[in-house]
């Protein structure tokens, strides 16, 4: 087997006195898409935010590229090719959508500004029509797709996905959807997917882990989510 790019090892996240995250091990190989499940409160947004540097773990060890990041803040992770993707968005929105996708480049791939924006273009051809709207003009799927196409700016090497379908339309969803799919195909980016919509989550991960309070009680490959979505849903979330 390869070494994991993204290991994390017996992690623990307090807030305060309060346990929030317990014993978490994960090893994430290059290429790959992993599903984090679970109902709000699990541990699934604090075990991100540990990730790309926001909180410090209590215990454990969190490992990107071989090097320990425990301690490293966020632009430093940034810079090292991890990019967390948060349910805020975190947009400029009295820049237009050009000046959004260019600030993405600017920490690690400024020299393949345009490269990299024709291939944003190409996975979401709204930004192409809109490249001179301000982001905050646009509807709530269309500035959940710059947010994902400015963090594709970066050629990120690992990208955390916090909800990205939570209060999109249908139709947003399938086209989020269909790039998280076409970027697992693609195999350069590998991808940790927090979502609660188990159907979307099946048709991008190649497995997952079920956290619950903190721990993870379940884990095992995509087809196990494909079974019997209300059933897994008993299980799991009530």
């Amino acid at each position: 087997m390869p070494d994991p790019i993204l290991r994390i090892s017996g992690v623990d996240v307090r807030y305060g006195r309060t346990l929030a995250l317990s014993d978490i091990d994960i090893d994430l190989f290059e290429g790959e898409a992993v599903g984090l499940l679970g109902t709000n409160g699990a541990g699934k947004t604090t075990l991100l935010n540990a990730l790309s540097g926001f909180l410090r773990p209590a215990a454990g060890e969190l490992r990107l590229f071989g090097a320990s990041i425990n301690r490293c803040p966020p632009h430093v992770i940034v810079r090292r090719g991890l990019l967390h993707l948060s349910q805020e968005r975190d947009l400029f929105g009295d820049l237009t959508v050009h000046d959004n996708l260019r600030l993405g480049s600017l920490a690690r791939a400024a020299k393949s500004f345009d490269r990299n924006l024709e291939r944003v273009c190409h996975y979401f051809p709204r930004l192409k029509e809109r490249l001179r709207q301000r982001a905050s003009t646009m509807s709530g799927g269309e500035q959940q797709m710059l947010a994902i196409g400015r963090a594709l700016m970066a050629e990120p090497r690992v990208l955390l996905f916090d909800e990205p379908s939570a209060g999109l339309s249908p139709l947003f969803v399938q086209e989020i959807g269909a790039m998280m799919q076409a970027l697992r195909k693609e195999g350069e980016i590998t991808i940790i997917l927090v979502e609660q919509n188990m159907l979307l989550a099946a048709q991008v991960i190649d497995r997952y882990y079920m956290l619950r309070a903190g721990r993870i009680v379940a884990r095992g490959p995509a087809s196990e989510l494909e079974k019997d979505h209300e059933e897994l849903a008993r299980e799991y979330y009530l």
